[in-house]
Protein backbone atom coordinates (compact mmCIF):
# COMPACT_ATOMS: atom_id res chain seq x y z
CA UNK A 1 0.00 0.00 0.00
CA UNK A 2 2.77 2.58 1.18
CA UNK A 3 4.35 1.67 -2.89
CA UNK A 4 1.73 2.60 -4.35
CA UNK A 5 0.59 5.70 -2.26
CA UNK A 6 4.52 7.33 -2.40
CA UNK A 7 4.11 6.51 -6.44
CA UNK A 8 1.41 9.04 -6.89
CA UNK A 9 3.65 11.70 -4.89
CA UNK A 10 5.16 14.63 -6.55
CA UNK A 11 9.08 14.03 -6.34
CA UNK A 12 11.35 16.73 -5.38
CA UNK A 13 14.33 17.93 -7.85
CA UNK A 14 16.52 20.97 -7.44
CA UNK A 15 16.40 24.14 -10.19
CA UNK A 16 19.25 26.34 -9.82
CA UNK A 17 18.93 29.80 -10.79
CA UNK A 18 21.31 30.98 -13.77
CA UNK A 19 24.47 31.62 -12.66
CA UNK A 20 24.84 34.48 -15.26
CA UNK A 21 22.49 36.48 -17.80
CA UNK A 22 20.86 34.44 -20.51
CA UNK A 23 20.33 37.28 -22.94
CA UNK A 24 19.41 36.45 -27.37
CA UNK A 25 22.94 36.73 -29.26
CA UNK A 26 21.17 38.11 -32.19
CA UNK A 27 17.21 38.20 -33.50
CA UNK A 28 16.08 35.06 -35.77
CA UNK A 29 13.60 34.13 -37.60
CA UNK A 30 11.08 31.25 -37.14
CA UNK A 31 13.47 29.04 -38.80
CA UNK A 32 16.58 30.06 -36.94
CA UNK A 33 18.12 32.19 -39.49
CA UNK A 34 19.62 35.80 -38.10
CA UNK A 35 17.72 38.72 -38.93
CA UNK A 36 19.58 41.76 -40.00
CA UNK A 37 16.10 43.85 -40.27
CA UNK A 38 12.96 44.10 -38.07
CA UNK A 39 10.17 45.01 -38.50
CA UNK A 40 7.54 46.64 -35.82
CA UNK A 41 5.22 43.50 -36.14
CA UNK A 42 8.40 41.29 -36.09
CA UNK A 43 9.50 42.94 -32.88
CA UNK A 44 6.44 42.03 -31.06
CA UNK A 45 6.35 38.81 -31.93
CA UNK A 46 9.74 38.04 -30.37
CA UNK A 47 9.05 39.87 -27.66
CA UNK A 48 5.74 37.81 -26.93
CA UNK A 49 7.80 34.87 -27.75
CA UNK A 50 11.00 35.87 -25.32
CA UNK A 51 10.49 38.48 -23.10
CA UNK A 52 11.30 37.04 -19.26
CA UNK A 53 8.76 38.58 -17.75
CA UNK A 54 5.98 37.62 -20.27
CA UNK A 55 6.63 34.25 -19.81
CA UNK A 56 6.52 34.48 -15.65
CA UNK A 57 3.01 35.54 -16.55
CA UNK A 58 2.25 32.74 -18.36
CA UNK A 59 3.49 30.34 -15.89
CA UNK A 60 1.22 32.19 -13.52
CA UNK A 61 -1.69 31.53 -15.53
CA UNK A 62 -0.83 27.56 -15.35
CA UNK A 63 -0.46 27.90 -11.46
CA UNK A 64 -4.45 29.07 -11.50
CA UNK A 65 -5.34 26.02 -13.44
CA UNK A 66 -3.82 24.19 -10.61
CA UNK A 67 -5.49 26.02 -7.93
CA UNK A 68 -9.04 24.96 -9.77
CA UNK A 69 -8.11 21.86 -9.26
CA UNK A 70 -7.49 21.85 -5.83
CA UNK A 71 -10.41 23.35 -5.36
CA UNK A 72 -12.59 20.32 -7.00
CA UNK A 73 -10.51 17.88 -4.88
CA UNK A 74 -11.95 15.92 -1.97
CA UNK A 75 -10.58 16.39 1.61
CA UNK A 76 -8.21 13.47 2.59
CA UNK A 77 -9.88 11.12 4.79
CA UNK A 78 -7.88 11.04 8.35
CA UNK A 79 -7.03 7.26 9.82
CA UNK A 80 -6.64 6.37 13.27
CA UNK A 81 -5.68 3.42 15.09
CA UNK A 82 -4.37 2.37 19.11
CA UNK A 83 -3.47 -0.69 20.98
CA UNK A 84 -4.28 -1.84 24.34
CA UNK A 85 -2.35 -3.58 26.68
CA UNK A 86 -3.48 -4.47 29.68
CA UNK A 87 -0.98 -4.30 33.02
CA UNK A 88 -3.13 -5.93 35.43
CA UNK A 89 -2.85 -9.54 35.82
CA UNK A 90 -5.47 -11.51 34.72
CA UNK A 91 -7.34 -13.14 31.76
CA UNK A 92 -7.22 -10.21 29.34
CA UNK A 93 -6.43 -9.91 26.07
CA UNK A 94 -5.11 -6.54 24.07
CA UNK A 95 -7.62 -4.54 22.89
CA UNK A 96 -7.48 -2.15 19.64
CA UNK A 97 -9.42 0.50 17.99
CA UNK A 98 -8.91 1.38 14.25
CA UNK A 99 -11.07 4.07 12.72
CA UNK A 100 -11.89 6.05 9.82
CA UNK A 101 -13.12 9.66 9.41
CA UNK A 102 -14.03 12.09 6.25
CA UNK A 103 -15.35 15.62 6.80
CA UNK A 104 -18.20 16.09 5.11
CA UNK A 105 -18.46 19.61 5.30
CA UNK A 106 -16.66 20.82 2.10
CA UNK A 107 -19.88 18.88 0.52
CA UNK A 108 -21.58 22.59 1.72
CA UNK A 109 -18.63 25.02 -0.05
CA UNK A 110 -17.39 22.77 -2.72
CA UNK A 111 -19.63 24.54 -5.28
CA UNK A 112 -18.90 27.99 -3.99
CA UNK A 113 -14.82 27.27 -3.50
CA UNK A 114 -14.79 26.05 -7.60
CA UNK A 115 -17.09 28.97 -8.45
CA UNK A 116 -14.15 31.44 -7.14
CA UNK A 117 -11.05 29.46 -8.71
CA UNK A 118 -12.88 29.12 -11.47
CA UNK A 119 -13.58 33.02 -11.50
CA UNK A 120 -9.65 33.19 -10.50
CA UNK A 121 -8.17 31.34 -13.47
CA UNK A 122 -10.29 33.38 -15.56
CA UNK A 123 -8.94 36.33 -14.21
CA UNK A 124 -5.72 35.28 -14.12
CA UNK A 125 -5.62 34.50 -18.17
CA UNK A 126 -6.90 38.56 -18.80
CA UNK A 127 -4.62 39.42 -16.85
CA UNK A 128 -1.80 37.73 -18.81
CA UNK A 129 -3.33 38.66 -22.02
CA UNK A 130 -3.41 42.62 -20.71
CA UNK A 131 0.20 42.21 -20.01
CA UNK A 132 0.48 40.95 -23.26
CA UNK A 133 -1.15 43.67 -24.93
CA UNK A 134 1.02 46.09 -22.03
CA UNK A 135 4.09 44.12 -23.44
CA UNK A 136 3.29 44.53 -27.32
CA UNK A 137 2.79 48.32 -26.83
CA UNK A 138 5.77 48.81 -25.01
CA UNK A 139 7.73 47.08 -27.69
CA UNK A 140 5.94 48.93 -30.72
CA UNK A 141 6.59 52.31 -28.53
CA UNK A 142 10.29 51.43 -27.78
CA UNK A 143 10.36 50.84 -31.78
CA UNK A 144 9.17 54.09 -32.88
CA UNK A 145 11.80 55.87 -30.03
CA UNK A 146 14.54 54.16 -31.32
CA UNK A 147 13.35 54.43 -35.24
CA UNK A 148 12.91 58.37 -34.69
CA UNK A 149 16.07 58.84 -32.69
CA UNK A 150 17.96 57.31 -35.78
CA UNK A 151 16.80 59.37 -37.91
CA UNK A 152 17.33 62.52 -35.77
CA UNK A 153 21.03 61.31 -34.84
CA UNK A 154 21.03 61.31 -38.75
CA UNK A 155 19.22 64.51 -39.33
CA UNK A 156 22.23 66.31 -36.95
CA UNK A 157 25.32 64.61 -38.07
CA UNK A 158 24.32 65.46 -41.71
CA UNK A 159 23.77 69.20 -40.21
CA UNK A 160 27.32 68.87 -38.25
CA UNK A 161 29.14 67.74 -41.01
CA UNK A 162 27.78 70.72 -43.44
CA UNK A 163 28.20 73.30 -40.65
CA UNK A 164 31.90 71.61 -39.90
CA UNK A 165 32.95 72.31 -43.56
CA UNK A 166 31.33 75.31 -43.76
CA UNK A 167 33.13 76.60 -40.63
CA UNK A 168 36.44 75.37 -41.61
CA UNK A 169 35.67 77.73 -44.56
CA UNK A 170 35.30 80.88 -42.80
CA UNK A 171 38.06 80.36 -40.50
CA UNK A 172 40.13 80.44 -43.88
CA UNK A 173 38.23 83.43 -44.82
CA UNK A 174 38.85 84.88 -41.57
CA UNK A 175 42.46 84.72 -41.51
CA UNK A 176 42.08 86.56 -45.40
CA UNK A 177 39.85 88.93 -43.33
CA UNK A 178 37.27 88.47 -45.78
CA UNK A 179 34.51 88.20 -43.51
CA UNK A 180 34.10 89.63 -40.05
CA UNK A 181 34.79 87.86 -36.65
CA UNK A 182 31.45 88.24 -35.48
CA UNK A 183 30.41 86.15 -38.70
CA UNK A 184 33.03 83.20 -37.49
CA UNK A 185 31.55 83.20 -34.14
CA UNK A 186 27.95 83.04 -35.35
CA UNK A 187 28.68 80.55 -36.99
CA UNK A 188 30.83 78.57 -34.22
CA UNK A 189 28.23 79.02 -31.99
CA UNK A 190 25.81 77.39 -34.61
CA UNK A 191 28.13 74.60 -34.63
CA UNK A 192 28.82 74.11 -30.95
CA UNK A 193 24.53 73.75 -30.68
CA UNK A 194 24.15 71.43 -33.30
CA UNK A 195 27.23 69.04 -31.56
CA UNK A 196 25.24 69.41 -28.22
CA UNK A 197 21.81 68.80 -29.28
CA UNK A 198 23.69 65.61 -31.45
CA UNK A 199 25.20 64.31 -28.01
CA UNK A 200 21.85 64.11 -26.69
CA UNK A 201 20.22 62.33 -29.68
CA UNK A 202 23.01 60.04 -28.96
CA UNK A 203 22.14 59.50 -25.49
CA UNK A 204 18.77 59.05 -26.45
CA UNK A 205 19.25 56.37 -29.13
CA UNK A 206 21.63 54.45 -26.48
CA UNK A 207 18.31 54.12 -24.55
CA UNK A 208 15.76 53.62 -27.15
CA UNK A 209 18.09 50.26 -28.01
CA UNK A 210 18.51 49.11 -24.75
CA UNK A 211 15.11 49.37 -24.24
CA UNK A 212 13.97 47.76 -27.13
CA UNK A 213 16.54 45.07 -26.73
CA UNK A 214 15.36 44.49 -23.68
CA UNK A 215 11.72 43.97 -24.56
CA UNK A 216 12.88 41.32 -26.83
CA UNK A 217 15.38 39.75 -24.53
CA UNK A 218 18.04 40.50 -26.75
CA UNK A 219 21.74 41.44 -25.19
CA UNK A 220 21.99 45.24 -24.86
CA UNK A 221 24.69 45.56 -27.75
CA UNK A 222 22.52 43.65 -30.36
CA UNK A 223 22.35 46.28 -33.16
CA UNK A 224 20.19 45.90 -36.20
CA UNK A 225 18.48 47.74 -38.87
CA UNK A 226 14.84 48.77 -38.43
CA UNK A 227 11.91 48.66 -41.18
CA UNK A 228 9.76 51.96 -41.13
CA UNK A 229 6.67 51.58 -38.99
CA UNK A 230 3.61 51.72 -40.45
CA UNK A 231 1.67 54.90 -39.62
CA UNK A 232 -2.15 54.06 -39.11
CA UNK A 233 -5.09 57.18 -39.04
CA UNK A 234 -6.59 58.53 -36.12
CA UNK A 235 -10.47 56.96 -35.75
CA UNK A 236 -13.13 59.16 -35.96
CA UNK A 237 -14.90 60.21 -33.26
CA UNK A 238 -17.94 58.44 -33.81
CA UNK A 239 -15.71 54.96 -33.47
CA UNK A 240 -14.05 56.48 -30.95
CA UNK A 241 -17.22 57.09 -28.98
CA UNK A 242 -18.50 53.42 -29.68
CA UNK A 243 -15.94 51.43 -28.45
CA UNK A 244 -15.99 53.12 -25.13
CA UNK A 245 -19.32 52.22 -25.04
CA UNK A 246 -17.78 48.16 -25.36
CA UNK A 247 -14.86 48.89 -23.02
CA UNK A 248 -16.55 46.84 -20.49
CA UNK A 249 -16.73 43.76 -22.50
CA UNK A 250 -13.40 44.48 -24.42
CA UNK A 251 -10.43 45.76 -22.26
CA UNK A 252 -8.65 42.47 -20.26
CA UNK A 253 -8.03 44.37 -17.40
CA UNK A 254 -11.78 44.96 -16.94
CA UNK A 255 -12.40 41.78 -17.90
CA UNK A 256 -9.85 40.26 -14.93
CA UNK A 257 -11.68 42.88 -12.81
CA UNK A 258 -14.97 41.39 -13.13
CA UNK A 259 -13.78 37.99 -13.10
CA UNK A 260 -11.70 39.04 -9.75
CA UNK A 261 -15.17 40.47 -8.50
CA UNK A 262 -17.56 37.48 -9.40
CA UNK A 263 -14.73 35.39 -7.81
CA UNK A 264 -15.06 37.43 -4.76
CA UNK A 265 -18.73 37.20 -4.73
CA UNK A 266 -18.32 33.61 -4.95
CA UNK A 267 -15.45 33.69 -1.56
CA UNK A 268 -18.93 35.27 0.26
CA UNK A 269 -21.09 32.68 -0.20
CA UNK A 270 -18.72 30.03 0.41
CA UNK A 271 -18.18 32.09 3.64
CA UNK A 272 -21.69 32.05 4.57
CA UNK A 273 -22.18 28.49 4.19
CA UNK A 274 -18.98 27.74 6.04
CA UNK A 275 -21.61 29.54 8.81
CA UNK A 276 -23.03 25.99 9.56
CA UNK A 277 -22.03 23.73 12.09
CA UNK A 278 -18.82 21.64 10.19
CA UNK A 279 -20.12 17.71 10.17
CA UNK A 280 -17.50 14.99 10.04
CA UNK A 281 -18.04 11.23 10.34
CA UNK A 282 -15.97 8.61 12.24
CA UNK A 283 -16.39 5.05 11.70
CA UNK A 284 -14.49 2.40 13.30
CA UNK A 285 -13.76 -0.94 14.87
CA UNK A 286 -12.87 -1.58 18.45
CA UNK A 287 -11.87 -4.32 20.86
CA UNK A 288 -11.27 -3.95 24.43
CA UNK A 289 -9.40 -5.88 26.33
CA UNK A 290 -12.26 -8.53 27.44
CA UNK A 291 -12.09 -9.52 23.48
CA UNK A 292 -15.63 -7.62 23.35
CA UNK A 293 -15.32 -6.29 19.23
CA UNK A 294 -17.88 -3.52 18.59
CA UNK A 295 -18.81 -1.52 15.51
CA UNK A 296 -18.85 2.37 16.15
CA UNK A 297 -20.46 5.18 14.01
CA UNK A 298 -19.49 8.40 15.03
CA UNK A 299 -20.84 12.83 14.22
CA UNK A 300 -18.95 15.06 15.21
CA UNK A 301 -20.39 18.74 14.98
CA UNK A 302 -18.15 22.52 14.69
CA UNK A 303 -19.66 24.68 17.19
CA UNK A 304 -20.01 28.15 15.83
CA UNK A 305 -19.85 30.01 19.01
CA UNK A 306 -17.26 32.61 19.47
CA UNK A 307 -18.15 33.86 16.32
CA UNK A 308 -15.41 33.22 14.05
CA UNK A 309 -17.13 32.13 10.58
CA UNK A 310 -19.32 35.49 10.70
CA UNK A 311 -16.39 37.70 11.16
CA UNK A 312 -15.18 35.27 7.86
CA UNK A 313 -17.96 35.97 5.69
CA UNK A 314 -18.30 39.87 6.92
CA UNK A 315 -14.75 40.18 5.40
CA UNK A 316 -15.58 38.09 2.40
CA UNK A 317 -18.51 40.81 1.99
CA UNK A 318 -15.81 43.93 2.39
CA UNK A 319 -13.50 42.59 -0.15
CA UNK A 320 -16.00 42.18 -2.65
CA UNK A 321 -17.65 45.73 -1.68
CA UNK A 322 -14.07 46.74 -2.25
CA UNK A 323 -13.36 44.92 -5.67
CA UNK A 324 -17.22 46.97 -6.78
CA UNK A 325 -15.47 50.12 -5.95
CA UNK A 326 -12.57 49.42 -7.71
CA UNK A 327 -13.79 48.16 -11.14
CA UNK A 328 -16.14 51.55 -11.28
CA UNK A 329 -13.34 53.36 -10.58
CA UNK A 330 -10.90 51.63 -12.96
CA UNK A 331 -14.23 52.01 -15.56
CA UNK A 332 -13.98 55.78 -15.40
CA UNK A 333 -10.16 55.85 -15.71
CA UNK A 334 -10.61 53.82 -18.91
CA UNK A 335 -12.93 55.85 -20.21
CA UNK A 336 -10.82 58.99 -19.19
CA UNK A 337 -7.11 58.10 -20.38
CA UNK A 338 -8.83 57.14 -23.58
CA UNK A 339 -10.99 60.48 -24.52
CA UNK A 340 -7.66 62.37 -23.17
CA UNK A 341 -5.15 61.14 -25.06
CA UNK A 342 -7.74 61.22 -28.46
CA UNK A 343 -8.01 64.96 -27.55
CA UNK A 344 -4.11 65.16 -27.49
CA UNK A 345 -3.43 63.37 -30.59
CA UNK A 346 -6.24 64.98 -32.36
CA UNK A 347 -4.32 68.19 -31.44
CA UNK A 348 -1.03 67.03 -32.13
CA UNK A 349 -2.16 66.10 -35.62
CA UNK A 350 -3.18 69.88 -36.26
CA UNK A 351 0.30 70.74 -35.67
CA UNK A 352 1.61 68.19 -38.00
CA UNK A 353 -0.22 69.66 -40.49
CA UNK A 354 0.71 73.08 -39.77
CA UNK A 355 4.64 72.11 -40.05
CA UNK A 356 4.11 70.17 -43.25
CA UNK A 357 3.22 73.41 -44.93
CA UNK A 358 5.89 75.35 -43.25
CA UNK A 359 8.63 73.50 -43.54
CA UNK A 360 9.31 74.11 -47.10
CA UNK A 361 8.96 77.69 -46.93
CA UNK A 362 11.76 77.46 -43.89
CA UNK A 363 13.73 75.40 -46.00
CA UNK A 364 13.88 77.66 -48.74
CA UNK A 365 14.41 80.96 -46.40
CA UNK A 366 17.67 78.69 -44.87
CA UNK A 367 19.02 78.61 -48.03
CA UNK A 368 18.50 82.28 -48.93
CA UNK A 369 19.92 83.46 -46.18
CA UNK A 370 22.94 81.19 -46.51
CA UNK A 371 23.50 83.45 -50.04
CA UNK A 372 23.28 86.63 -47.93
CA UNK A 373 25.65 85.41 -45.43
CA UNK A 374 28.06 84.28 -48.14
CA UNK A 375 27.23 87.92 -49.50
CA UNK A 376 27.91 89.72 -46.37
CA UNK A 377 24.36 90.80 -46.28
CA UNK A 378 22.82 89.22 -43.36
CA UNK A 379 24.77 89.64 -40.03
CA UNK A 380 25.58 86.24 -38.34
CA UNK A 381 23.17 86.49 -35.59
CA UNK A 382 20.02 86.70 -38.03
CA UNK A 383 21.92 83.66 -40.22
CA UNK A 384 22.38 81.68 -36.53
CA UNK A 385 18.43 82.08 -35.73
CA UNK A 386 17.79 81.47 -39.01
CA UNK A 387 19.27 77.83 -39.54
CA UNK A 388 18.58 76.88 -35.60
CA UNK A 389 15.04 77.66 -36.44
CA UNK A 390 14.50 75.37 -39.31
CA UNK A 391 16.84 72.47 -37.54
CA UNK A 392 14.31 73.37 -34.16
CA UNK A 393 11.33 72.69 -36.57
CA UNK A 394 12.58 69.42 -38.55
CA UNK A 395 13.25 67.81 -35.06
CA UNK A 396 10.28 69.16 -33.89
CA UNK A 397 8.18 67.13 -37.15
CA UNK A 398 9.90 64.10 -35.92
CA UNK A 399 8.76 64.38 -32.33
CA UNK A 400 5.43 64.37 -33.31
CA UNK A 401 5.07 61.87 -36.01
CA UNK A 402 7.05 59.38 -33.19
CA UNK A 403 3.82 60.86 -30.18
CA UNK A 404 1.13 60.39 -33.30
CA UNK A 405 3.07 56.60 -33.88
CA UNK A 406 3.05 55.83 -30.23
CA UNK A 407 -0.12 57.63 -29.20
CA UNK A 408 -1.97 55.76 -31.98
CA UNK A 409 -0.89 52.21 -30.44
CA UNK A 410 -1.58 53.20 -27.16
CA UNK A 411 -4.73 54.61 -27.92
CA UNK A 412 -6.02 51.37 -29.48
CA UNK A 413 -5.34 49.56 -26.56
CA UNK A 414 -7.06 51.57 -24.30
CA UNK A 415 -10.19 51.68 -26.80
CA UNK A 416 -9.63 47.75 -26.63
CA UNK A 417 -8.99 47.03 -29.90
CA UNK A 418 -6.29 43.88 -29.71
CA UNK A 419 -2.99 45.42 -30.72
CA UNK A 420 -0.73 43.51 -33.06
CA UNK A 421 0.05 40.06 -32.58
CA UNK A 422 -1.52 40.17 -28.86
CA UNK A 423 -3.46 37.95 -27.33
CA UNK A 424 -7.22 37.75 -27.32
CA UNK A 425 -9.14 37.83 -24.52
CA UNK A 426 -12.40 35.77 -23.87
CA UNK A 427 -15.27 37.71 -21.42
CA UNK A 428 -15.59 35.20 -18.29
CA UNK A 429 -18.64 33.37 -18.75
CA UNK A 430 -21.43 32.47 -16.08
CA UNK A 431 -19.74 28.70 -15.61
CA UNK A 432 -16.33 30.48 -14.91
CA UNK A 433 -17.76 32.41 -11.69
CA UNK A 434 -21.06 30.57 -10.65
CA UNK A 435 -24.28 32.46 -9.66
CA UNK A 436 -24.98 35.35 -7.34
CA UNK A 437 -26.11 35.28 -3.90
Amino acid sequence: MTPLLLAACVSYSTRPLPASTQWISHPHDASGQPLQRISLGTAVKRALRDNRGYAAALVKARISVLQLRRAGLLPDPQFSASLEKPTTPGPYVNGFTAALSQDLSWLLTRGARKDAARARLTQTRLQVAWQGWTLVQKTASDYVDLWFTRRQCDLLQQQQDRLATQQAALDRALKRSDITMQQDAAALTTLSQVQAQLTQARQARITAQAALNSDMNLAPQVRYTLLRPKMTPLPDPQAVQSALQSLPHTRPDLLALTAGYRAANADFRAAVLAQFPGISVDVSRNSDTSAVFSNIIGISLNLPIFGRSRNTARLARATRDELHAVYAQRLNDASSQAQTLYARLYQTQSRQATLRQQLPRLKQLSRNANKAFAAGNLNGAEWSSIHQNLLARELEAMQINATLAKGRVALNALLGHVPLHAPIPHAPTHSDSGSTP
